[in-house]
């Protein structure tokens, strides 16, 4: 099978983390796979370069430029794929708009949270283009419910593949370096290290990682140190956030500190992932701390208790609930080293549950559905 992946780019993002782990597992015996983009943000594309992945460039102004439709179709009738597997709403719609004809090819939409009721706009439009795919893949149970609800029309067509991991052992290099970001990002005498992972946006709620630093007893805040990793998409939220950190006493130790070339560094140093978030669909970043053997708080979004168990492999904790958050960052404070390492090790179960192979075979399975073969 002939693939075309359209995506907006191969910035940092989970959409494209994934994408790039399901190129690295797929059988190339199966399927030859392709990728359309129309930004020019490369962060996953030295990845893409060594798998060997062909990349079409449609343009750089983005999904707004008339030429990006235009160009994705000619490319559609030149390469004659079988499947046009989109990920992110933008690339699912261009994707469908390209692909008419009865020599098209077939079109797989993705899913990928539970927002999609927050814009009018977009669900109309969605709602209006729905018949037009073959079928849909979403990464969570939370995201088909949700699709199914606002969408009526995609019901029955709808395939539940979670995200995966490509799992390898830490090298010494990547040892060497969490060590020494350990050091750095280590405020006073904090001997535990929190960690977000994610963007600097609304929907991973900030403030709500402060509001609940801000009533844990005063003893518990000097063993703290938190570090927030990611890109910044709203510039607003994290000045907020630091001018309300600088205005706090005590004052958390709490900063940002962008985003890392290599995440896994992150999961190596950190001695807990925090997930504030107010919704989700399957989050990346759990996955990828529990595979590191990093035990996980994290609200109650999306599909999060299909990965974290409660009080064995981290805590979860209701979306939006200060008090409650802060109850677990202080189990957490108050739970032995030993313990701490315990939960870690018992969530690494999930590096056969989600692996890349299985991420891979499922997507596969679909296609072939799709296509009757």
């Amino acid at each position: 099978m002939k693939v075309l992946y359209l995506i907006d780019s191969l910035t940092s993002g989970g959409a494209q983390r994934q994408l790039v782990t399901l190129l690295g597992a797929l059988d190339r015996t199966a399927v030859a796979p392709h990728i359309a983009l129309y930004y020019p943000h490369d962060r996953f594309r030295p990845e893409v370069d060594r798998l060997g992945v062909p990349v079409h460039a449609l343009g750089a102004l983005g999904a707004r430029d008339p030429r990006v439709v235009l160009r994705l179709t000619r490319l559609l009738r030149r390469e004659r794929y079988d499947v046009v597997h989109s990920y992110l709403r933008t690339p699912g719609v261009l994707a469908r708009l390209a692909a008419l004809g009865r020599s098209a090819p077939a079109v797989i939409v993705s899913h990928r949270s539970v927002d999609l009721g927050h814009s009018p706009a977009r669900l109309s439009l969605e709602r209006a283009l729905a018949s037009r795919a073959d079928a849909f893949i979403v990464n969570a149970e939370a995201v088909r419910q949700c699709l199914e609800a606002l969408v009526p029309r995609s019901r029955g067509r709808i395939h539940v593949v979670p995200n995966g991991i490509s799992w390898s052992d830490t090298s010494d290099e990547v040892a060497r370096e969490a060590g020494r970001l350990r050091e750095e990002w280590a405020f006073g005498g904090s001997d535990i290290l929190l960690g977000v992972v994610g963007r600097v946006e609304a929907p991973k709620d900030p403030h709500l990682l402060i509001d609940a630093l801000v009533g844990l007893p005063e003893a518990g805040l000097d063993r703290l140190s938190v570090v927030w990793v990611g890109a910044t998409t709203d510039r607003g939220l994290k000045r907020s956030v630091e001018e309300r950190v600088a205005a706090l006493s005590p004052r958390p130790g709490f900063r940002f500190v962008g985003e890392l070339r290599s995440i896994e560094t992150v999961y190596c140093a950190i001695d807990c992932l925090v997930l504030p978030s107010r919704w989700e669909g399957f989050p990346n970043a759990v996955l990828e701390a529990q595979a590191h053997g990093v035990p996980v708080i994290a609200t109650d979004v999306g599909d999060v208790r299909e990965i974290v168990e409660d009080g064995a492999t981290g805590w979860i904790v209701p979306p939006e609930d200060p008090v409650a958050l802060r109850a677990a960052v202080k189990k957490l404070v108050d739970t032995p080293a030993a313990e701490r390492a315990e939960m870690g090790r018992s969530g690494t179960a999930v590096r056969e549950r989600y692996s890349a192979d299985l991420l891979a075979a499922r997507t596969v399975d679909v296609y072939r559905r799709v296509l009757g073969r």
